[in-house]
Protein backbone atom coordinates (compact mmCIF):
# COMPACT_ATOMS: atom_id res chain seq x y z
CA UNK A 1 0.00 0.00 0.00
CA UNK A 2 3.11 2.42 1.17
CA UNK A 3 5.14 1.94 -2.61
CA UNK A 4 1.53 2.31 -4.18
CA UNK A 5 0.81 5.47 -2.60
CA UNK A 6 4.32 6.72 -3.20
CA UNK A 7 3.96 6.03 -6.96
CA UNK A 8 0.58 7.74 -7.62
CA UNK A 9 2.21 10.82 -5.94
CA UNK A 10 5.50 10.91 -7.86
CA UNK A 11 3.18 10.73 -10.58
CA UNK A 12 1.44 13.68 -9.89
CA UNK A 13 4.65 15.74 -8.88
CA UNK A 14 5.23 15.28 -12.58
CA UNK A 15 2.83 17.60 -13.59
CA UNK A 16 3.33 21.44 -14.44
CA UNK A 17 2.27 23.58 -11.99
CA UNK A 18 0.17 25.30 -13.74
CA UNK A 19 -1.71 22.25 -14.80
CA UNK A 20 -2.27 20.91 -11.09
CA UNK A 21 -3.79 24.24 -10.52
CA UNK A 22 -6.05 24.21 -13.18
CA UNK A 23 -7.03 20.71 -12.00
CA UNK A 24 -7.57 22.40 -8.60
CA UNK A 25 -9.64 24.37 -9.59
CA UNK A 26 -11.86 22.12 -11.86
CA UNK A 27 -12.25 19.77 -8.25
CA UNK A 28 -12.70 22.50 -5.93
CA UNK A 29 -16.11 23.33 -8.09
CA UNK A 30 -17.19 19.82 -8.12
CA UNK A 31 -16.72 20.04 -4.49
CA UNK A 32 -19.19 23.11 -4.54
CA UNK A 33 -21.75 21.79 -6.57
CA UNK A 34 -21.90 18.32 -5.51
CA UNK A 35 -22.51 20.21 -1.69
CA UNK A 36 -19.17 17.66 -0.47
CA UNK A 37 -18.75 17.07 2.78
CA UNK A 38 -15.80 19.67 2.66
CA UNK A 39 -18.01 22.28 1.56
CA UNK A 40 -20.83 21.71 4.21
CA UNK A 41 -17.48 21.99 6.78
CA UNK A 42 -16.47 25.37 5.07
CA UNK A 43 -19.86 26.87 4.38
CA UNK A 44 -20.78 26.30 8.45
CA UNK A 45 -17.07 27.76 9.24
CA UNK A 46 -17.93 30.81 6.83
CA UNK A 47 -21.51 31.65 8.59
CA UNK A 48 -20.12 31.21 12.08
CA UNK A 49 -16.95 33.19 11.56
CA UNK A 50 -18.03 36.18 8.78
CA UNK A 51 -21.77 36.70 9.81
CA UNK A 52 -21.64 40.40 8.21
CA UNK A 53 -21.59 38.83 4.68
CA UNK A 54 -24.53 38.80 2.60
CA UNK A 55 -25.80 35.13 1.53
CA UNK A 56 -24.20 36.09 -1.78
CA UNK A 57 -21.34 37.06 -0.42
CA UNK A 58 -20.86 33.95 1.55
CA UNK A 59 -21.59 31.78 -1.55
CA UNK A 60 -19.00 33.06 -3.22
CA UNK A 61 -16.04 32.84 -0.30
CA UNK A 62 -17.63 29.24 -0.49
CA UNK A 63 -16.46 28.82 -3.96
CA UNK A 64 -13.22 30.28 -3.84
CA UNK A 65 -12.20 28.34 -0.69
CA UNK A 66 -13.23 25.26 -2.19
CA UNK A 67 -11.01 25.94 -5.08
CA UNK A 68 -8.10 27.84 -3.31
CA UNK A 69 -8.06 24.35 -0.72
CA UNK A 70 -7.99 22.25 -3.99
CA UNK A 71 -5.20 23.83 -5.26
CA UNK A 72 -3.09 23.43 -2.30
CA UNK A 73 -3.90 19.62 -2.36
CA UNK A 74 -3.16 19.04 -6.23
CA UNK A 75 0.34 21.11 -5.58
CA UNK A 76 1.37 19.49 -2.46
CA UNK A 77 2.99 16.13 -4.19
CA UNK A 78 5.44 17.99 -6.10
CA UNK A 79 5.76 20.65 -3.06
CA UNK A 80 7.06 16.81 -1.18
CA UNK A 81 8.85 15.39 -4.00
CA UNK A 82 10.38 17.95 -6.44
CA UNK A 83 13.93 18.96 -6.92
CA UNK A 84 14.54 22.96 -5.14
CA UNK A 85 15.96 24.02 -8.58
CA UNK A 86 12.12 23.21 -9.81
CA UNK A 87 10.40 24.88 -6.83
CA UNK A 88 12.83 28.02 -6.13
CA UNK A 89 10.90 30.04 -8.05
CA UNK A 90 6.85 29.35 -7.06
CA UNK A 91 7.57 31.56 -4.38
CA UNK A 92 8.35 35.06 -6.26
CA UNK A 93 8.28 37.48 -3.87
CA UNK A 94 8.55 37.50 -0.14
CA UNK A 95 7.85 40.53 2.14
CA UNK A 96 8.92 41.29 5.67
CA UNK A 97 11.85 39.30 5.76
CA UNK A 98 13.34 41.45 8.06
CA UNK A 99 10.95 40.30 11.19
CA UNK A 100 12.70 36.79 10.31
CA UNK A 101 16.12 37.65 9.48
CA UNK A 102 15.82 40.08 12.91
CA UNK A 103 14.39 37.46 15.42
CA UNK A 104 16.87 34.38 13.49
CA UNK A 105 19.79 36.55 14.19
CA UNK A 106 18.97 37.15 17.90
CA UNK A 107 20.08 33.78 18.80
CA UNK A 108 16.83 33.47 21.14
CA UNK A 109 15.01 30.77 19.35
CA UNK A 110 12.37 31.08 17.13
CA UNK A 111 8.56 29.91 16.85
CA UNK A 112 7.18 30.39 12.99
CA UNK A 113 3.66 30.54 13.28
CA UNK A 114 2.08 29.04 9.80
CA UNK A 115 -1.61 28.90 10.37
CA UNK A 116 -3.70 26.70 7.12
CA UNK A 117 -3.38 29.41 4.57
CA UNK A 118 -2.20 29.18 0.82
CA UNK A 119 0.29 26.81 0.25
CA UNK A 120 2.00 26.40 3.82
CA UNK A 121 3.47 23.15 2.52
CA UNK A 122 5.97 25.87 0.62
CA UNK A 123 7.76 26.37 4.21
CA UNK A 124 10.14 23.68 3.15
CA UNK A 125 11.33 25.17 0.21
CA UNK A 126 11.78 28.53 1.83
CA UNK A 127 13.79 27.23 4.50
CA UNK A 128 15.72 25.02 2.27
CA UNK A 129 17.73 28.32 0.96
CA UNK A 130 17.77 30.20 4.41
CA UNK A 131 18.91 27.33 6.87
CA UNK A 132 16.96 25.11 8.50
CA UNK A 133 13.96 24.41 10.95
CA UNK A 134 12.26 22.03 13.14
CA UNK A 135 8.43 21.10 12.34
CA UNK A 136 5.60 20.02 14.58
CA UNK A 137 3.33 17.69 12.51
CA UNK A 138 0.46 15.30 13.32
CA UNK A 139 1.32 12.19 12.04
CA UNK A 140 -1.18 10.68 9.86
CA UNK A 141 -3.83 7.81 10.62
CA UNK A 142 -2.87 5.79 7.82
CA UNK A 143 0.03 4.13 9.24
CA UNK A 144 1.43 3.03 5.77
CA UNK A 145 1.64 7.20 5.00
CA UNK A 146 3.68 7.65 8.03
CA UNK A 147 7.14 6.89 7.14
CA UNK A 148 6.44 8.35 3.80
CA UNK A 149 5.46 11.86 5.51
CA UNK A 150 8.75 11.48 7.56
CA UNK A 151 10.99 10.98 4.49
CA UNK A 152 9.43 13.58 2.01
CA UNK A 153 8.53 16.29 4.58
CA UNK A 154 12.48 16.14 5.40
CA UNK A 155 13.60 15.88 2.12
CA UNK A 156 14.80 19.26 2.08
CA UNK A 157 17.00 18.80 5.06
CA UNK A 158 14.22 20.25 7.38
CA UNK A 159 13.56 18.13 10.43
CA UNK A 160 10.02 16.76 11.19
CA UNK A 161 8.70 16.03 14.96
CA UNK A 162 5.39 14.43 15.99
CA UNK A 163 3.22 15.60 18.33
CA UNK A 164 3.76 13.70 21.30
CA UNK A 165 6.06 14.27 24.22
CA UNK A 166 9.19 13.25 22.46
CA UNK A 167 8.68 15.61 19.74
CA UNK A 168 7.87 18.73 22.01
CA UNK A 169 11.16 17.88 24.07
CA UNK A 170 12.72 18.37 20.79
CA UNK A 171 11.42 21.38 20.21
CA UNK A 172 12.34 23.36 22.85
CA UNK A 173 15.82 21.80 22.76
CA UNK A 174 15.92 23.07 19.46
CA UNK A 175 14.54 26.72 21.13
CA UNK A 176 16.88 26.62 23.65
CA UNK A 177 19.97 26.05 21.35
CA UNK A 178 18.79 29.22 19.27
CA UNK A 179 16.87 27.36 16.64
CA UNK A 180 13.97 27.55 14.45
CA UNK A 181 10.56 25.63 14.93
CA UNK A 182 7.59 25.82 13.08
CA UNK A 183 4.14 24.90 14.15
CA UNK A 184 0.57 25.46 12.69
CA UNK A 185 -1.31 27.39 15.25
CA UNK A 186 -5.19 26.51 14.40
CA UNK A 187 -5.59 22.97 15.19
CA UNK A 188 -7.88 21.64 17.33
CA UNK A 189 -5.75 20.43 20.30
CA UNK A 190 -6.29 17.36 22.95
CA UNK A 191 -6.41 19.85 25.37
CA UNK A 192 -6.72 23.72 25.90
CA UNK A 193 -8.63 26.58 26.76
CA UNK A 194 -11.22 28.16 25.00
CA UNK A 195 -10.50 31.59 23.38
CA UNK A 196 -11.97 33.97 20.42
CA UNK A 197 -11.52 33.04 17.14
CA UNK A 198 -13.66 35.32 14.79
CA UNK A 199 -16.68 35.72 17.44
CA UNK A 200 -16.50 32.15 18.37
CA UNK A 201 -15.20 30.22 21.14
CA UNK A 202 -11.93 27.43 20.00
CA UNK A 203 -10.50 25.42 21.98
CA UNK A 204 -6.58 26.31 21.51
CA UNK A 205 -3.39 24.99 21.84
CA UNK A 206 -1.01 26.84 24.49
CA UNK A 207 1.72 24.39 23.82
CA UNK A 208 3.20 28.06 21.48
CA UNK A 209 2.40 30.67 24.52
CA UNK A 210 4.19 27.71 27.22
CA UNK A 211 6.73 27.17 24.52
CA UNK A 212 7.43 31.39 24.62
CA UNK A 213 7.87 31.31 28.24
CA UNK A 214 9.79 28.53 28.71
CA UNK A 215 12.04 29.41 26.06
CA UNK A 216 12.65 33.14 25.65
CA UNK A 217 11.78 32.44 22.22
CA UNK A 218 10.85 35.08 19.90
CA UNK A 219 7.52 34.39 17.56
CA UNK A 220 7.26 35.60 14.01
CA UNK A 221 4.04 34.44 11.57
CA UNK A 222 4.53 33.18 8.07
CA UNK A 223 2.06 32.92 5.18
CA UNK A 224 2.26 31.92 1.52
CA UNK A 225 -0.23 33.39 -0.17
CA UNK A 226 -1.16 32.10 -4.19
CA UNK A 227 -1.12 34.94 -6.64
CA UNK A 228 -3.48 35.22 -9.23
CA UNK A 229 -0.52 34.06 -11.41
CA UNK A 230 -0.01 31.14 -9.55
CA UNK A 231 2.75 31.39 -7.78
CA UNK A 232 3.20 32.79 -4.19
CA UNK A 233 3.73 35.55 -1.96
CA UNK A 234 5.64 34.41 1.35
CA UNK A 235 4.87 37.28 4.26
CA UNK A 236 6.54 37.53 7.88
CA UNK A 237 4.77 39.31 10.55
CA UNK A 238 5.12 39.93 14.27
CA UNK A 239 2.50 38.62 15.88
CA UNK A 240 0.16 40.54 18.43
CA UNK A 241 2.61 41.91 21.36
CA UNK A 242 0.21 39.72 24.01
CA UNK A 243 1.42 37.00 22.82
CA UNK A 244 3.88 36.84 25.01
CA UNK A 245 1.98 37.81 28.52
CA UNK A 246 2.09 35.42 30.97
CA UNK A 247 -1.49 35.09 31.30
CA UNK A 248 -2.83 32.31 29.04
CA UNK A 249 -6.06 33.62 28.26
CA UNK A 250 -4.56 36.74 27.27
CA UNK A 251 -1.56 34.98 25.63
CA UNK A 252 -4.06 32.38 23.63
CA UNK A 253 -5.86 35.26 22.60
CA UNK A 254 -3.30 37.17 21.03
CA UNK A 255 -2.70 33.62 19.14
CA UNK A 256 -6.23 33.60 17.64
CA UNK A 257 -5.70 37.55 16.63
CA UNK A 258 -2.75 36.86 15.03
CA UNK A 259 -3.94 34.05 12.88
CA UNK A 260 -7.07 36.33 12.11
CA UNK A 261 -4.57 39.01 10.91
CA UNK A 262 -3.35 36.59 8.43
CA UNK A 263 -6.40 35.04 7.45
CA UNK A 264 -7.30 38.61 6.30
CA UNK A 265 -4.90 38.74 3.71
CA UNK A 266 -7.02 36.58 1.48
CA UNK A 267 -9.98 34.85 3.17
CA UNK A 268 -10.60 32.25 0.36
CA UNK A 269 -7.08 31.14 1.32
CA UNK A 270 -8.26 29.70 4.65
CA UNK A 271 -8.44 26.51 4.99
CA UNK A 272 -12.15 26.31 6.32
CA UNK A 273 -12.67 23.13 5.93
CA UNK A 274 -10.66 21.78 9.25
CA UNK A 275 -13.62 21.19 11.94
CA UNK A 276 -12.24 23.62 13.46
CA UNK A 277 -14.82 24.59 16.00
CA UNK A 278 -15.23 20.53 17.02
CA UNK A 279 -14.97 21.21 20.49
CA UNK A 280 -17.36 23.61 21.73
CA UNK A 281 -17.76 25.29 25.23
CA UNK A 282 -20.38 23.30 27.11
CA UNK A 283 -24.11 23.66 26.68
CA UNK A 284 -23.11 25.15 23.33
CA UNK A 285 -24.80 22.94 20.02
CA UNK A 286 -22.12 20.36 18.35
CA UNK A 287 -21.54 21.46 14.80
CA UNK A 288 -21.07 19.49 11.77
CA UNK A 289 -23.34 17.22 12.52
CA UNK A 290 -25.00 17.78 8.89
CA UNK A 291 -28.60 15.72 8.60
CA UNK A 292 -28.02 14.27 11.99
CA UNK A 293 -29.94 14.69 15.36
CA UNK A 294 -29.39 18.33 16.97
CA UNK A 295 -26.80 17.33 20.09
CA UNK A 296 -25.28 19.73 23.01
CA UNK A 297 -21.65 19.89 24.26
CA UNK A 298 -21.62 18.35 27.60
Amino acid sequence: MASVALVILKLIALWPRAFLQGLGKCFGWLKYITNSQAACVSRENIQLCYPQLSEVQQRQLLRASLSQSAQTFFETPSIWLSSPSRLNSWIDEIQGEIFLKRAINSSKGVIVLLPHFGNWELINVYFSKHGSMTGLYRPPRQTYLKKIMQDIRSGFGNEFVPTNKKGIFRLVRRLNAGGVVTILPDQVPRAGIFSDFFGNQALTDLLIPRLLQRTGATAVAVTIKRKNNGYFTLTCKEPDPDIYNISNEISAKALNKTIESCVSQAPEQYQWEYKRFRERPIGQKKLYRFNKPTEFHS
